[in-house]
């Protein structure tokens, strides 16, 4: 299923149609050890212990990826992670902002299949990956949460010298320096300010560079689904 996104920094181009055929999801991927650890401790205290080696990719399905502004999940207790993510379209690299919500409960047991309970959102605006290098490290990506929609609290907030930086990313994900067309890379996250898991049900994020001067952004709803009454077993 292809994801229509416009690339803003040419505002008269006609907006670009990606297909997802790879999507890879970074995680642990904080530059230094310290932060590395620190994103660890936090999710120590929720139960979930991290991979064998970091960073971590995991791969799941292309149809998971969204620009929607509300997903549907199957607990309570999922919440987002801001991040950035790296589009590969016509031989180009692009990136954005996105967020990989995850499913916290099941991801004490199985981080990678954890990941796939959720939709991954991505910003529907996007810039060429150059636009943006040579202010990198300066460029600031946060989260807000909020219960209501209304009233939101600080959730993360890092330059982007905190992760890994983009071509290093393909590099470990991948064995390349080049990202295939089609192919959706998510970096990893950042710690959280206060270091406490939120599940509230609207998320936003946004991806700020100060030179050139461009936000990136996204915000999205989480619905609870329903649980149905059980069926009882047996012929009819």
């Amino acid at each position: 299923m292809a994801i229509e996104l416009k690339n803003i920094s040419d505002p008269s181009a006609a907006p670009i149609r990606v297909s997802p055929r790879v999507v890879i999801l970074g995680g642990y991927s904080a530059r230094s050890a310290e932060e590395r650890d620190r994103h660890i401790a936090e999710l120590r205290t929720i139960g979930i212990e991290p991979p064998e080696t970091v960073p971590a990719f995991w791969a799941i399905s292309p149809v998971l990826v969204t620009t929607e502004d509300r997903i549907e999940v199957q607990g309570a207790m999922t919440s987002g992670e801001a991040e950035y993510v790296l589009i590969g379209h016509e031989g180009r690299t692009y990136v954005t902002v996105a967020s990989d919500q995850t499913d916290r409960e099941f991801e004490r047991t199985s981080i990678p299949r954890s990941k796939q309970l959720c939709a991954k959102v991505i910003g529907r605006e996007v810039v060429p990956l150059e636009t943006l290098l040579d202010g990198w490290d300066e460029t600031t990506l946060s989260s807000e949460v909020s219960v209501d929609g209304r009233e939101w609290r600080p959730y993360q907030r890092s330059p982007l010298a905190a992760l890994v930086p983009p071509r290093e990313l393909v590099r470990s994900a991948l064995g390349d320096d080049l990202l295939p067309d089609g192919t959706v890379l998510l970096s990893g996250t950042i710690p959280l300010v206060d270091g406490v898991t939120r599940y509230d049900a609207h998320f936003r994020a946004r991806l700020v560079a100060p030179v050139p001067a461009i936000e990136l952004a996204l915000e999205y709803r989480v619905d609870i689904l329903p649980q149905l009454p059980a069926t009882t077993g047996g012929s009819r």
